[in-house]
């Protein structure tokens, strides 16, 4: 069944902290944290730019033409992204549309990295090319670094660029891609991340390495018999996530164990750290917030129950559940990346205060009413809401949607149970 979802139609309001985050429409493969603010990039082909302090999406982009398989905040306040289609592209803090974004290309980006300065962006491809992209310049520089899938790109503090591939090969690589060192692999690298200038490797076999930048080996732990999948950095801290959905915090130093804990049933596809607490991305396409200190869930799971139980066994609450992704039905709650659609009815599109709609959106003269939100699915967004950032779909069956604006007549105007 298609996404029905009313993303962003309606304002956001009151803040609401230390919230688990729902909005993207499929698994989240992709995250970034820098100070208050979260980026996400998901299989629903959008981006999310987080305010962590009020729980709530910000800013949605849509420019990629499949995954986004890669996000990297840039140190001015805007941020990168790249994508299933081969493209990186280079937004601004206000996120409206890339300021820079390369050619598509022939195959998908797997791996992505920012410099500190972030003026140099490195993506890794599935074809085992490697591009760098200048932002000064706008050069986009390609070179065939290994045979096969490039699995992890990383930037050392000395601007030197290093890569892992499923060639089982380490290789860093100074500016005009010269081989500087180069390491074999004991098994297949899932993954990259620079730790106080050291590389750290996450492996198909449950083992997580550490490398000098000359390529030797230096610590290792084998953390399960399950394969690694997701890596994250911060300082002298790294974590490490399984496919079973285990995640271990640990020292960057010797692979002290700090933290171990179970974030989802299945695999987390992504993490970042932030100094506190680590974010995890999964096949939900929730993300969810932990402990750093003991491991313990820090979003809202009470809110998450609700809102997943809330139905009448109606065809109208079938359909709902795929717009559970971005919405809630309970009064005020604004944490998901959609608004809360209580009490819709009534209201005129583009009104409420708190969100920042689009000028084409707000020069609408809709007012919501079972009729008009059919409508809305009858025609899709692209012809009825032009300007909105609601992905494009419809509801071909007119029963189907009659079933839904009964169910929003219901459960809109009292959600409790």
């Amino acid at each position: 069944m298609r996404a029905f979802c009313l993303a962003f139609l309606l304002a956001t309001g009151a803040p609401v902290a230390a919230q688990d985050l729902a909005g993207h429409g499929g698994p989240v493969g992709a995250l970034d944290v820098a100070g208050n603010r979260l980026l996400s990039g998901s299989f629903d082909t959008r981006a999310i730019l987080w305010d962590l302090d009020a729980a709530r999406a910000r800013i949605v982009t849509r420019f990629h033409d499949g995954n986004v398989t890669g996000v990297a905040f840039l140190p001015d306040g805007g941020f990168v992204t790249a994508g299933q289609d081969g493209r990186v592209a280079l937004w601004q803090a206000d996120g409206r549309s890339p300021e820079f974004a390369t050619e598509p290309g022939t195959a998908a980006i797997a791996a992505l990295d920012v410099t500190p300065d972030g003026q140099r962006v490195a993506a890794g491809f599935r074809d085992g090319r490697v591009q760098v992209l200048e932002r000064a310049t706008g050069r986009v520089h390609s070179h065939q670094a290994h045979r096969e899938r490039v699995s992890g790109v990383g930037f050392l503090p000395s601007g030197d660029l290093v890569t892992v591939g499923g060639d089982l090969r380490l290789i860093r690589w100074d500016a005009d891609f010269a081989p500087l060192a180069s390491a074999e692999l004991p098994d297949l690298p899932n993954a990259l991340a620079i730790s106080e200038g050291r590389i750290a490797v996450i492996f198909a076999e449950g083992a997580l390495r550490l490398f000098a930048p000359s390529g030797e080996m230096l610590p290792e732990r084998f953390l399960t018999d399950r394969p690694l999948v997701a890596l994250a950095a911060r300082g002298p801290d790294i974590a490490a996530a399984a496919i079973d959905g285990t995640v271990w915090y640990l020292t960057a130093d010797i692979l002290a164990q700090r933290v171990m804990f179970r974030a989802a049933t299945g695999p987390v596809w992504a993490l970042a750290l932030a100094s506190d607490q680590a974010f995890t991305g999964g096949a939900d396409g929730r993300i969810r917030r932990w402990s750093l200190d003991d491991g313990t869930a820090l979003g809202g799971a009470e809110a998450e129950q609700v809102a997943q139980d809330y139905t009448d066994d109606s065809r109208g609450a079938e359909i709902w559940r795929s717009c559970a992704v971005c919405h809630s039905l309970i009064p005020e709650d604004h944490s998901r990346a959609g608004p809360s659609l209580h009490g819709i009815f009534g209201q005129r599109i583009a009104s409420q205060p708190g969100y920042d709609y689009s000028p084409a959106l707000q020069a609408l003269d809709i007012l919501w009413s079972p009729r008009t939100v059919a409508e809305l699915f009858e025609h899709g967004p692209e012809a009825y809401t032009p300007g909105s950032r609601m992905p494009e779909q419809r509801i071909a069956d007119a029963a189907d949607r009659q079933a839904l604006v009964e169910f929003l007549a219901r459960a809109s105007a009292d959600p409790a149970q």
